[in-house]
């Protein structure tokens, strides 16, 4: 098989990954490498939800760096670049769950609202000018 063709359908594959929230686990599992792109932006996260979350920049290789603990009601920003991919994990008294790739499109700084239902348990993401 040709494996520029493999290479295309696994690149492919990661573009296509949902941004529905996961178990913690998965997040770290699924998470899809950041773009070397050198346009820079910004990023913002808001906590809208009961309980603090933490802040992960997939580096090149797919790694989840740690950026941030963000409590309830706070709001943490970053420099970044264009495309590159970002994930939040809410840590609940139910287990922790994860939410991205989340990511600025442009050079206009990305707003992105965590939100979570108790009642169905999901992270939920609101944002401006953000691709997730």
């Amino acid at each position: 098989m040709n494996i520029k063709l493999i290479l295309s359908a696994s690149a492919l594959t990661l573009l296509l990954l949902p941004a529905i929230p996961l178990k913690a686990d998965d997040c770290i599992a699924g998470a899809a490498s950041s773009p070397e792109t050198n346009i820079p932006t910004g990023i913002r996260f808001h906590n809208d939800t009961a309980y603090a979350f933490r802040i992960y920049w997939a580096d090149f290789e797919g790694n989840l760096r740690e950026y941030a603990l963000v409590q309830p009601g706070e709001e943490s920003g970053f420099q970044t670049y264009v495309h590159h991919r970002w994930f939040v994990e809410v840590y609940t008294p139910e287990g922790s769950y994860c939410a991205g790739p989340i990511s600025a499109p442009d050079t206009e700084t990305c707003d992105m609202r965590v939100l979570f239902d108790n009642h169905d348990p999901s992270v939920g993401l609101d944002g401006g000018y953000c691709d997730y």
